[in-house]
């Protein structure tokens, strides 16, 4: 039978025309774009979980990041989404909305964290992308060990002129690699000069699987404060007022050599007479070395183990003496300086209760010490140029300092 033609005839509706290719590539980017953004910003608010809480851990730091990409996902899918109705589109949706929930609700403890510190964050500052670093002025050598040169580099303040407090600084890498120039070092070595100190970035023996350094650093850190002592003055310095800073290894590095210093049980592999340290600030600082070593962390437990027996020659159990000559609480006294520890609350590798026992010595010796823990962060809570935790660190750094 052939089918009705003329005025009464209906048509079949047409079929939904097809999506063009280079549309539904951009949806498919989209959705892998929300992905990317979603796991880590989610990961944040689950530290415990191994795997997604590392990576949120990490990323939290840029937390403001992750809420600009959420955004921008969550505007491009819902426009395509209105255009074109999917499940994939939806998801892409949802995906963006979720991302930005999660990173501002992270962003939120972490400003509320500042505030209850009386830290103003400046919010421009959180886009930073890039740690502005200056090369240092002037290169030295502070001293020899095993034949070799040990190096410092030198900024001086911005400001120039003279009696400018000094700024020690020891660098981290789990005491077995990692230099002065390190760029998370130098940056901040340079900023300090940027705020009128005169900034000194050391080097110090490592360690390694035969070369167990637990006993050398500390003395070999205590020269360069020699060497400070007596060249402070020619690059606009104050010999009388020496700060230290360090992070992670280095952080374990300037609190031993600090609180020895003040407590005179610190004898330098040169000759001289170390220098007071006036106070000493620290970010994620190894202020347990047993607690590294027995960290369980199913991702980098082992790292942290490694470190720990190359630096010492063994565990707690076969060294325990060495542990207890490098924890910093055993040197705390009453005339202890100040002190500054900052920690991510989610720190995977260095646990961040190492440090908390530590501000509990502090507080039972009536030492003046500040702890603060920056929620949802990781290791490097100074990842961000601009984060939070490098803007809480380096402003109550500042007030400790000129208060010392």
């Amino acid at each position: 039978m052939n089918p009705p033609t003329g005025r009464g005839a209906r048509t079949a509706p047409a079929p939904p025309a097809a999506e063009p290719p280079r549309r539904s590539l951009v949806v498919a980017v989209l959705a892998v774009v929300a992905l990317v953004l979603l796991v880590p910003a989610s990961g944040a608010l689950v530290p415990q979980v191994p795997g997604w809480g590392h990576l949120g851990a990490a990323a939290s730091s840029r937390a403001v990041w992750l809420a600009v990409g959420g955004l921008a996902v969550l505007l491009a899918g819902t426009a395509a989404l209105l255009r074109r109705a999917s499940a994939t589109r939806l998801g892409v949706v949802l995906a963006g909305a979720a991302t930005v929930v999660c990173a501002l609700t992270v962003l939120t403890q972490q400003l509320l964290v500042a505030q209850e510190h009386g830290v103003a964050v400046r919010i421009g500052e959180l886009f930073a992308v890039e740690r502005p670093v200056r090369p240092p002025d002037r290169d030295a050598v502070y001293a020899r060990f095993d034949g070799r040169p040990l190096d410092l580099s030198v900024w001086e303040p911005a400001s120039g002129g003279s009696g400018a407090p000094v700024v020690v600084l020891v660098h981290g890498g789990g005491w077995v690699t990692g230099d002065r120039r390190r760029p998370g070092t130098a940056a901040h070595a340079g900023w300090f000069a940027d705020q009128g100190y005169v900034a000194v970035s050391v080097d110090y023996p490592l360690s390694g699987d035969d070369e167990h350094r637990w006993d050398v650093v500390e003395p070999q850190v205590a020269c360069a404060l020699v060497w400070v002592a007596r060249h402070a003055a020619e690059h606009g310095g104050e010999p009388g007022r020496v700060f230290l800073v360090g992070d992670s290894a280095g952080g374990n590095v300037a609190l031993d050599v600090a609180y020895r210093a003040r407590a005179g049980t610190l004898e330098p592999a040169c000759d001289g007479d170390v220098p007071e340290v006036a106070a000493v600030s620290t970010l994620y600082p190894v202020a347990d070395p047993a607690g590294l070593h027995d960290n369980p962390d199913p991702l980098v437990g082992a790292d942290a183990r490694t470190m720990a027996e190359r630096y010492t020659g063994g565990s707690p159990a076969e060294v325990p003496q060495r542990y207890d000559a490098v924890t910093p609480a055993t040197h705390v006294t009453p005339s202890s300086p100040p002190t500054v520890t900052v920690t991510g609350a989610a720190d995977h590798l260095v646990p961040p209760q190492g440090a908390a026992d530590l501000a509990a010595t502090l507080a039972a010796h009536d030492v003046d010490h500040q702890h603060v823990e920056i929620p949802a962060a990781g290791h490097v809570v100074d990842a961000a140029p601009g984060g939070v935790g490098t803007q809480v660190w380096r402003e109550l750094t500042l007030r400790l300092f000129a208060t010392s």
